[in-house]
Order: C-alpha cells, then sequence, then structure tokens
C-alpha cells in the first residue's frame, strides 16, 4: 500500500478539483535527504489528493520531472540528491481530506507544486528562470487537469537564502507581486487566497537587512495585516540528521507537519468547519483564542484537539480554571501532550460529558481535574492517559460515572490526593493500571456492575 502511494496511481475524474499552487525553495521541495517520513507516517497520512510535479532548478527552471502528470500525492520520483523529496503537499492533502474541505460528494483536492532546490526571492521576479518555469507549470498543468477545477490560493515557502538587503526588504512586496501574477496564469485571472510559511534558519541564524530587518519577520508582519494571507509557524520543529550541514532543512515528519498547518491556515481563510484544534504558535497561553486555529478555543460543550499541526511542546501550561467538553488526543507532533500549570496556586481542569480520546499519543494531566457528568475514555492501543504522580498527586473531582474502553497495551496512571467520588465501568481489571491515592498503592474495586477506587 505504502509503495502505491510512493508510485502514484491513476485517479478516477473528480466532481470538482480545488487546486492549490505550492511553490519556494528547498524546505517547499522537501529535501528530506537522509531523515524522510517513515513508512508509517506515509501510511497515516496518505489521500486521495492529487499533485502535478514540477519542481525545477533553480538556476534554469529546468524541471526534475520530463514528463509530469496528474497522480496521488506522494514522495516524488526522480530523485533529487540521491533521495526522494516531500514537501508540505503530503501532509496538506491528508488534513484536507480528514476534515472533508473540499473532498465531499467526489470533490479532491489538487496541488500543483514547482519548487525551486534553493534560491532567493529573486527566481520568483517576472523575468527569472524560476518563475517562468512556475508559470509554464501552472498552465500546463490546470490544462491537463480533467473535470471542473477552481483555483484556491498560493501555498508559499521561501526566504532562507534571502541575502541582499534588497531581496529582504522587499520579501512582502515581492510576494504579492508574484500572488498577482501567479493568479493571471489562472482561468480567473485571480487567487484569492495565499499562505507564507515560516522561512527556517540556518542552525539558528538568519540574514538581516541594513535596517535589522528579517525575511521571516517581515512576511509574517505583512501576512498578519492581510485580511486573504495567513501565516504558519515551522521553526518549532526538527530538521534533518543526516546528509545536511547547512541545519535548514525540515525532516519528512516536519513536512507532514507543516503541510497540516497550511491545511488549517486554508480552513481559517475559507472559514471551512472544523472542531477547535490546538495551532502552531508555542508560545501562546492556552486557554486563550490565540492558542486555537481561527482563534476558536475550546468552549465547556466542546472538544479540544491536538493533532500533527499543534504546536511541539514539552508542556502546555494551564494559567486558570479550564473548562472543556473534552480533550482529544490525535497523533500531535511530540506524540504526547502534558497539561500543567503555569503557577503555584494549580488551576483546575474541568472535563465535561465529551470525555478523553486518545488515537495516537499520550495524555498526561497534572492538574485537579473536575468532571461535569457522566463520560467515556478512549484509549487506543498503545497509549497512556497518566493524572497526577506519585509525588504530587491531584484531586479527582465530580459524582459522575467513567466509561474506560481500552484497546491492548493501553496504560492507565492515577495519582490522586483522595479516593474520589466516581463510578467505573471497565471491560475488565485494567492490567496496566498503575493507581496511588496519597502515594499509596490502590486499585480498582468491583462493586455489582461497577467498579470503585480502593486503597484497602
Amino acid at each position: 500500500m505504502w509503495l502505491a502511494a510512493l508510485l502514484g496511481v491513476s485517479t478516477a475524474v473528480a466532481q470538482s478539483n480545488h487546486v492549490y499552487i505550492l511553490t519556494g525553495q528547498s524546505n517547499s521541495l522537501g529535501a528530506v535527504k537522509g531523515t524522510p517520513a517513515t513508512a508509517e507516517q506515509l501510511e497515516n497520512y496518505k489521500s486521495d489528493g492529487l499533485l502535478w510535479n514540477g519542481n525545477m532548478v533553480r538556476n534554469t527552471g529546468e524541471r526534475f520531472e520530463k514528463s509530469p502528470s496528474w497522480s496521488t500525492v506522494a514522495p516524488q520520483l526522480p530523485n533529487y540528491v540521491g533521495s526522494l523529496c516531500m514537501g508540505p503537499e503530503y501532509g496538506f492533502c491528508s488534513i484536507m481530506q480528514r476534515h472533508k474541505w473540499h473532498t465531499a460528494k467526489a470533490d479532491r483536492v489538487a496541488v500543483i507544486k514547482a519548487s525551486l532546490d534553493g534560491g532567493s526571492n529573486s527566481c520568483w521576479l517576472p523575468d527569472a528562470p524560476g518563475y517562468k518555469s512556475l508559470s509554464a507549470t501552472v498552465k500546463e498543468a490546470l490544462a491537463a487537469l480533467q473535470g471542473r477545477y477552481q483555483v484556491h490560493a498560493l501555498l508559499y515557502l521561501q526566504g532562507e537564502s534571502d541575502g541582499t538587503d534588497v531581496e529582504i526588504t522587499e520579501a512582502p512586496a515581492r510576494f504579492l507581486s508574484l500572488l498577482t501574477r501567479v493568479g493571471k496564469e489562472t482561468k480567473k485571472g485571480a487567487i484569492k487566497y495565499a499562505v507564507v510559511g515560516e522561512c527556517a534558519t540556518w542552525n539558528g541564524r538568519e540574514n538581516k537587512n541594513a535596517a535589522g530587518d528579517t525575511t521571516a519577520g517581515l512576511l509574517g508582519d505583512m501576512a498578519r495585516k492581510k485580511k486573504n494571507v495567513g501565516w504558519v509557524r515551522t521553526r518549532d520543529l526538527t530538521k534533518i540528521t543526516a546528509g545536511d550541514s547547512m541545519g535548514v532543512h525540515y525532516d519528512g515528519k516536519s513536512q507532514i507537519t507543516i503541510g497540516a498547518r497550511y491545511a488549517y491556515a486554508i480552513a481559517t481563510l475559507e472559514k471551512l468547519s472544523f472542531p477547535p484544534t490546538r495551532n502552531d504558535d508555542p508560545q501562546a497561553p492556552l486557554t486563550s483564542p490565540a492558542a486555537w486555529w481561527g482563534g476558536k478555543a475550546p468552549q465547556a460543550d466542546q472538544t479540544a484537539t491536538w493533532d500533527v499541526a499543534a504546536a511541539n511542546v514539552a508542556e502546555e501550561k494551564v494559567e486558570k480554571d479550564w473548562s472543556i467538553g473534552g480533550l482529544v488526543v490525535d497523533d500531535p507532533f511530540s506524540g504526547q501532550v502534558s497539561l500543567c500549570s503555569s503557577n503555584k496556586n494549580k488551576p483546575c481542569l474541568i472535563i465535561g460529558a465529551k470525555g478523553i480520546a486518545l488515537k495516537k499519543g499520550d495524555l498526561s494531566i497534572q492538574l485537579p481535574v473536575t468532571l461535569t457528568g457522566d463520560q467515556s475514555w478512549k484509549l487506543s492501543e498503545g497509549r497512556t492517559l497518566t493524572i497526577g504522580s506519585v509525588n504530587d498527586p491531584v484531586k479527582l473531582d465530580g459524582v459522575a460515572c467513567i466509561s474506560v474502553k481500552a484497546e491492548p497495551g493501553t496504560t492507565l496512571e492515577l495519582h490522586l490526593s483522595e479516593l474520589p467520588q466516581v463510578r467505573w465501568t471497565l471491560p475488565s481489571p485494567l492490567p496496566n493500571a498503575k493507581i496511588t491515592i496519597s502515594g499509596k498503592p490502590a486499585q480498582f474495586a468491583q462493586e455489582g456492575e461497577y467498579y470503585t477506587l480502593s486503597s484497602e
């Protein structure tokens, strides 16, 4: 199945194709070299999205793929410097499909990819070979696309190699000019939206102009001022560990995350529907709208979701009592979510009837927990749910019944300060349960059809 995704397969004609144009330099290309996405990651994030491969050499605009065609999105062949290329397109198409954004009723997302293997923003000036190749690729790809189509947005990830004062200073204006020119290559003559990605640093360093500005800073400022331009962060993500002495290229897992972030940015711009989902800002206070895509902070009747697009933070700091309908952990970049207090007076996490679902990834709650009704805790295979710790137990409050649905290999750790007023329904006594009350061992005790916690 992975091989089929890798090679690309012919696809049926979509009812309508929703087109996104992806361009930029090497992190748009996806020069993942020695650290590509794993076969499991490719399988987890596969989709029916379409890809047109127009990747090109920066100095000449010559395309790597001599006979491009529409195929299922996949790491691109032929090889780039001895390894496959995979940029944001893979994760982008996956998240678009997961949320059914433009993928219902036989519709498909289609990405025209025309990225360079390096180069400054001068490569996208009107007479530059890079732009000429991009222009030709867009026209060729749209002409070959079967069925109706609509070009929605330009996805741009560039800036690492902007080195001159002019290139840095003019980065926003050059991008907006590019957006206008690419739009004219489409049948409607304009592209309504764009998303700009934060360019990487070179081992933590980046070029500055005479005023001390950087391309990333100027592009970010521009995007925040434009209602039709989105901005996604990248610098919290990991880079490749082999084949790159420059310290600039993101690895395959990070590329999936960058693509997912582009998808949420698009959904925000286009006002598409999605549940409250943690965004890419690692500095935003968790209980503020700034920490959630589109400013949609979860309310007391809504779940709070962490997935692959979430900010890569070791601990999520909660600064005040937080009431949400439930928690969903669905394969966040870090692999786990840890909710901790930002101050000595621990705030309370109030969880509503939607409960907890660990689809992929672990959850650690180091806060007092109040339950506001009967709920279900669903733990997928191999997942761990931890509340409190042996050295710092917390209170689990609320008169409720928790139905635990645990697949094999799951672990439930409860380190509580006192016996809770909670009834439990379990598939059976959980073999991997680790429970303490005030530091002393405790266990589940069956009482009729329910279980309770006992420290005797």
